[in-house]
């Protein structure tokens, strides 16, 4: 799963995007600050522009020419013409490609999981078994299990990520010179925040109280969960790499994949 939502956000912001979508389990993002925040190179595919200017055959023989070895041939192959006969061509044409990428527009594709399946069976039928299915366009975590059912093996998702929805939360006084001061409809004083290590079930409890055993729900270990960033303006603590951040969130996801599981 790739990021490829920035194009249409602000670019000062865009880098940020970028990396928390990274860091929140996609595999690759598509702007070049992005990719320098994660210490990776970005990545994506050819452009419709492309395809416009240079007609898709022109534009597929030139990419594979011009473009660094390094970089994945992968053909965009639904600009003007039928998804499977230009996924078709796009194999014959290019030696290496690595995978097609479908595009096509909500208003043209009907039923996208079909489209996919039909372009897998003629490439597979004409001994292109190895060339990948790439898909775009309007995805999000629901479309994108039955298309890769149906034989997609990659995705770029951009606006329901970039633009996620929002979470409403609000940053509020609590407490003044050490007294509990809050408005109503919010909890007052200082707090602790807990989390079990096994559920990853969260526990607030007032600031000094004792910290309790176990996890009421499965008993298991609970731990602070905030921790000082800065103090003074001076940073403390370990800096974390995207990456390793990366792998922690998915360790979490993981956590909560299997409680979900269990419950149902």
């Amino acid at each position: 799963v790739l990021s490829f939502g920035v194009r249409r956000m602000h670019p000062a912001i865009s880098p940020f995007i970028d990396r928390n979508a990274y860091i929140g389990g996609c595999d690759g993002v598509s702007s070049i600050l992005g990719g320098e925040a994660i210490g990776k190179p970005a990545v994506g595919t050819m452009p419709h522009a492309l395809i416009i200017v240079m007609g898709e055959e022109e534009a597929w023989e030139s990419f594979d020419e011009v473009v660094s070895k390094d970089i994945p041939r992968i053909a965009l192959i639904d600009t003007y013409g039928d998804e499977k006969l230009e996924s078709i061509k796009a194999a014959q044409i290019i030696r290496d490609l690595k995978a097609v990428r479908l595009d096509t527009p909500g208003s043209r594709r009907g039923n996208f999981a079909s489209i996919v399946k039909e372009v897998r069976w003629e490439l597979d039928l004409r001994g292109f078994k190895d060339v990948e299915i790439f898909v775009s366009g309007g995805l999000d975590e629901n479309s994108i299990p039955p298309l890769k059912e149906a034989g997609a093996s990659g995705f770029g998702v951009g606006t329901s990520i970039a633009n996620a929805p929002t979470i409403d939360f609000a940053m509020d006084i609590v407490e003044v010179e050490g007294k509990p001061a809050a408005k109503k409809g919010k909890f007052g004083g200082r707090k602790r925040v807990l989390r079990c290590e096994g559920c990853l079930n969260y526990l607030v409890i007032p600031y000094g109280e004792d910290t309790p055993a176990t996890c009421p729900l499965c008993g298991g270990e609970l731990k602070e969960v905030m921790e000082p960033v800065l103090r003074k303006g001076k940073r403390v603590g370990e800096k974390k790499s995207a990456s390793e951040i990366r792998d922690y969130v998915l360790k979490q996801l993981a956590i909560l994949k299997n409680n979900l599981q269990e419950n149902i």
